[in-house]
């Protein structure tokens, strides 16, 4: 019998006390739909809560309470970035806005970098003077923004203490890590302070900030899972999980080829080509283009064994997820300090305009990074928003507390910068559990913190105010904020225990890894896998997507475990639980309904649609089922997604993880390798650029 339904009737609605009796039903499958209303303003509700003044530069509060070591080489050699405001700062918050927002008519409009500039960068009058100060004190430039909003200069640290009358030293932070920073406020020089915003580079200047996390080391010679780790069980070395078993538990779509993309990792520091070679070749996997870009004239050289790990666990995960990645851009600064280099990385990915998707596995508490930085760091990512380019970053690996919250007690709530910008997707970590096959079972989030493994990141941000499209009476079920920004927005597996196999020479050959510098990667070539297919169907690009995991998002939901630990620490963290969660934000990867959902979340106010699919039959057989539907006027191409699903009380819920969303561009389609004798739902989407029209239909095998 076939039945034509609509959406709304097909999934259990989000219901606290619902879910709660729905739980033994569901069993393996945690599948349920966020349900967020989405308002005409997308993104920032209130803004930033700090704007950067002239004079001096505040210094960070980590300083006072870590130990001096030494004065700074005064003839070491820095980079510092002089950052300018957009000339029309509102204009171009307003257009990202605009161009994230699907009600909108300028969804997906984007600009390029040249159009950016003409609209909204900084002054050129104040961008020129700037040069001739820098060069005419001494100091070499070693880059320029496209926009004008970034001015890196290089110099000794003698000039810099001259030019901003200040000291700076060498400092060990209360766990232990070594930076240098300016003893005391730099002062801004009354010629250039009133052209700027921020003087990056001379304040709390930690070098790395990696995320990758060791669980076990298993050397150069291969082992099997019963010598070595304790996981639900991977097919990779020792058992950990290969990308093969991510996609398989994940349902990740296998149209990344239709139009393939280019992912771009920012990294600290260089990595070995031979590493990623030989993780791809025992995986199976096509050795795609792996690009150098140097960023700040960096070399490339491998320049500390942590960075050089994080970034072949970036590369390994992007094509491991997406095997027919076009090309994975590996932005490297390896020289300046963690915000110098993040943010000139930043400016790269925008200005060459090359990546589609952008992925960073790197992170410092709020508190260590500096308001000047981060008002800087949002700058550009407006800039990255408008031209389209979707950006993620790592939620952080110590739980609600971050780096610095433990040195007090009760330990305090930190969340990680850059993932707290309201411009990034920022990727949670969770313990994820598979069965025979790697099939999926569950995933909880992902803390260890008793046993020394850490835990995913999340909490509230002292910085950004809530974006609109965070509904606040969602995202505070758990104890989130209603005023300030959330995080994480999404998560993937990021628990050591449960992690992936990467291969890493000069950190002891093959190794279990995890930490949320595996789940945002994951996220980064799946979402490159999506926008494959909505450059193969629409001609269209993802761009910003926070707006839409907050609206009915097929997503899995995470409803154990948290990001804390009272006894330890004597602040309990977050709770996971239904709709939103500070540990594990709107769910975690279901790739086969998720990736329907956001190619045929075209819609826009111009234009004009498809027509409304007519004719949609079915013909099944024991195990397969042919799927014809009439032409659709005005559609470019088609979406085709298949679920096995179960009746209860006369409403369709999904129990199994039998689901995959599929591209076409005809009007016919062979659904292969279903089980005889059940309930299948078909769902068929008509796709151009102004939006799309769907059908479903539920038929039942032979």
């Amino acid at each position: 019998m076939e039945i034509l339904l609509t959406r709304c009737s097909r999934f259990i609605r989000v219901h606290s006390r619902f879910l709660r009796d729905l739980r033994g039903l569901l069993c393996k499958s945690r599948l349920v739909r966020a349900g967020f209303g989405l308002g005409a303003s997308i993104l920032l509700a209130a803004g930033n809560v700090h704007n950067a003044t002239a004079a001096t530069v505040n210094l960070s509060p980590v300083v006072a309470k870590s130990t001096l070591i030494s004065p700074l080489d005064s003839a070491k050699q820095i980079n510092v970035i002089l950052a300018l405001p957009l000339g029309y700062r509102t204009g171009a918050a307003q257009f990202a806005q605009r161009v994230s927002n699907p009600k909108d008519s300028l969804y997906r409009q984007y600009i390029t970098p040249e159009e950016f500039a003409a609209r909204y960068g900084a002054n050129p009058g104040d961008y020129a003077a700037l040069k001739e100060w820098a060069t005419a004190n001494g100091l070499t430039i070693v880059h320029e923004a496209v926009a004008r909003t970034f001015l890196t200069v290089h110099g000794t640290v003698a000039q810099f203490q001259t030019l901003f009358t200040t000291r700076l030293n060498n400092y060990r932070s209360a766990d232990g890590n070594e930076f240098y920073s300016a003893s005391v406020a730099p002062t801004i020089p009354d010629v250039i302070a009133d052209k700027v915003t921020g003087v990056i580079g001379l304040t709390n200047s930690a070098q790395y900030a990696p995320l990758a996390k060791v669980y076990k080391t298993f050397g150069e010679d291969e082992v099997t899972s019963a010598d070595g780790t304790d996981t639900a069980g991977g097919t990779g070395p020792g058992g950990a999980y290969a990308p093969e078993d991510l996609r398989t538990a994940y349902q990740i779509p296998t149209f990344g080829g239709a139009a393939p993309q280019t992912v771009a990792v920012f990294e600290q520091g260089g990595f070995n080509q031979s590493d990623v070679d030989k993780f791809l070749t025992r995986m199976k996997l096509p050795h795609r283009s792996v690009k150098f870009v140097s960023v700040d004239n960096y070399d490339g050289s491998v320049n500390d064994n942590n960075v050089e790990l994080e970034a072949v666990l970036d590369i390994d995960m992007v094509i491991g997820i997406n095997p027919q990645v076009k090309e994975v851009l590996v932005y490297e600064d390896g020289t300046d300090t963690f915000a110098v280099a993040l943010l000139d990385a930043l400016e790269k990915v925008a200005s060459d305009n090359q990546a589609q998707i952008l992925s960073i596995s790197y992170g410092l508490d709020e508190v260590e990074q500096g308001a000047d930085a981060m008002d800087a760091e949002s700058t550009v990512l407006t800039q990255l928003a408008t031209q389209g380019i979707t950006v993620l970053a790592s939620a952080g690996d110590n739980g609600a507390y971050g780096d610095t919250g433990t040195e007090n007690y009760p330990a305090t709530y930190n969340v990680s910068d850059p993932g707290s910008q309201p411009m990034i997707t920022c990727v949670g970590g969770t313990s994820l559990s598979t069965g025979s096959g790697e099939a999926y079972v569950t995933e909880s989030a992902w803390n260890r913190l008793g046993a020394g493994h850490g835990a995913t990141g999340g909490g509230i941000s002292t910085q950004w105010g809530i974006p609109a499209w965070q509904p606040g009476q969602w995202v505070s079920m758990y104890g989130g904020s209603q005023t300030n920004r959330n995080v994480p927005d999404v998560a993937a597996v990021g628990d050591p225990v449960t992690g992936v196999a990467v291969y890493s020479k000069v950190n002891g050959g093959w190794l279990q890894v995890g930490g949320t510098s595996v789940s945002a990667p994951v996220w980064a070539g799946y979402l490159s896998i999506v926008n494959a297919g909505l450059k193969y169907l629409a001609n269209a690009q993802l761009g910003f997507v926070n707006p839409v995991f907050y609206q009915d998002t097929e997503l899995y939901q995470i409803l154990d475990g948290s990001n804390g630990n009272e006894v330890i620490y004597g602040s309990p963290g977050y709770s996971a639980g239904s709709v939103y969660n500070n540990c594990t934000g709107t769910g975690s990867l279901w790739g086969g309904g998720l990736a329907f959902q956001l190619i045929t979340f075209a819609s826009s106010t111009s234009g004009t649609p498809p027509s409304q699919i007519t004719g949609l039959t079915v013909e099944p057989s024991k195990t397969s089922a042919t799927v014809t539907w009439d032409p659709t006027s005005g559609a470019t191409g088609y979406t085709v997604w298949i679920d096995l699903v179960s009746v209860l009380h006369h409403t369709l819920y999904r129990l199994t993880d039998v689901a995959q969303t599929y591209l076409t561009k005809k009007t016919t389609f062979v659904m292969k390798g279903l089980e005889s004798n059940q309930v299948y739902d078909i769902n068929v989407g008509a796709v151009n650029q102004s939006g799309s029209t769907t059908v479903a239909l539920v038929f039942s095998t032979k």
